[in-house]
C-alpha cells in the first residue's frame, strides 16, 4: 500500500532519485557526486507523493513528474563537472557499493557483536585498494540511506539490493551474511549487476575466526576476477586477527552509527590494542578522531 511509510515503500519510490544519479552517471562517466539539497528535495518530493496527495492529484502530477525529474538531473549535472575533473574521473570505470552483510556470532562472548558490519567495512577497504573501481565508503552509504529514511536491518532480498544501488548509483551491488560460531566463520556474498539484475557472482567460503581477513580478501579477488580488473599492487598482512579484535572493531563500528565515537575511540583502541596491523581499525580511528565519519 502507498504511503505507509515503510522501507521498501521509501526505496521503490525513490526511483526519481535513481534516474537522476544515472542520468548523471551518462554524463559524467559513473561518479556520483554529493550535491547539497539535491536528494533532501527529492525524499521530500516522494514523501508528499505517496504520503499525502489524492489518486486524482497524482495523476495530474505524473504529467508534470517527468520535466522536474529533468530539471533536476540538470542541477546535478551543473554542480559535478569541475568534481569529476579535478578527480581525473574516466568513463568505464565502475562504481561499487557494499551493504552491512547480516551477522551472527556466537562463542567468544561476542554474541552482540555486529559482524557483518566489520566484514563488509574490511571488504570495502579491500576492494578500494584496487584499481579499475570506485568503491561507496561504507560511511558515505549509511548517509544516503539516511538521508533517505531507509534502515535496511536484517536480510537484504535482491530486489531491496538493487534498488538501493540504483539509489546510490552504483553499477554493482554487493551484500551477504556472515556466520559465526565458536572458532569456525563462513562468509556468503552475492553480486549484482544494478543495470541489468543479474546474478554477477555467488560466493560461500569458510576459514577459522582468525582468518577473517583472509576469507574477505579472497571475496575480493574473485570479484575483482569477475570485472576482469588487475589484481592489486599490494596486499594487506595477512596474519591472523585474534577474535577479541574483531569483536571489539564491530561494536566500534555500531557505536559510530550510532553516534557515540568516544565509545567507537574506546573499541577501536581495544582492536588495535590486540592486534595492531589491524588496518581497518586504524582507519576508523583516524576518521572518528578526525571529527566523525568525513
Amino acid at each position: 500500500m502507498l504511503g505507509h511509510g515503510c522501507a521498501q515503500c521509501r526505496i521503490n519510490t525513490s526511483r526519481t532519485f535513481a534516474r537522476v544519479y544515472k542520468f548523471n552517471r551518462a554524463k559524467c562517466g559513473g561518479q556520483t557526486v554529493s550535491v547539497p539539497g539535491v536528494a533532501r528535495l527529492l525524499s521530500l518530493f516522494t514523501e508528499f507523493y505517496v504520503g499525502v496527495l489524492t489518486p486524482t492529484s497524482r495523476r495530474f502530477l505524473l504529467r508534470i513528474h517527468a520535466l522536474r525529474a529533468l530539471a533536476l538531473a540538470a542541477l546535478v549535472v551543473f554542480w559535478t563537472p569541475s568534481a569529476l575533473v579535478a578527480q581525473g574521473v574516466e568513463d568505464d570505470v565502475p562504481t561499487v557499493a557494499v551493504l552491512d552483510f547480516t551477522g551472527l556470532m556466537i562463542g567468544h562472548g561476542g554474541n552482540s557483536a555486529p559482524l557483518g558490519k566489520a566484514v563488509s567495512s574490511m571488504l570495502i577497504t579491500e576492494l578500494s585498494g584496487r584499481p579499475g573501481m570506485r568503491v561507496i565508503e561504507r560511511f558515505r552509504l549509511q548517509d544516503l540511506l539516511t538521508e533517505q529514511r531507509l534502515s535496511l536491518s536484517g536480510r537484504v532480498d535482491e530486489d531491496t539490493a538493487i534498488e538501493v544501488g540504483r539509489l546510490v548509483g552504483a553499477q554493482y551491488i554487493i551484500h551477504g551474511q556472515v556466520t559465526s560460531i565458536g572458532d569456525q566463520t563462513r562468509m556468503d556474498m552475492r553480486a549484482v549487476d544494478v543495470e541489468t539484475s543479474e546474478i554477477l557472482e555467488v560466493l560461500k567460503a569458510s576459514d577459522r575466526t582468525t582468518e577473517i581477513l583472509s576469507l574477505v580478501v579472497r571475496m575480493a579477488d574473485i570479484f575483482a576476477a569477475k570485472l576482469e580488473l588487475d589484481p592489486p599492487s599490494a596486499r594487506p598482512s595477512m596474519t591472523a586477527i585474534p577474535v577479541q579484535a574483531t569483536i571489539a572493531f564491530s561494536r566500534g563500528l555500531d557505536s559510530e552509527d550510532k553516534g557515540d565515537l568516544e565509545e567507537a575511540k574506546e573499541q577501536y583502541r581495544r582492536a588495535l590494542e590486540l592486534h595492531p596491523e589491524h588496518r581497518d581499525a586504524q582507519r576508523a580511528l583516524d576518521r572518528v578522531e578526525g571529527g566523525g565519519s568525513q
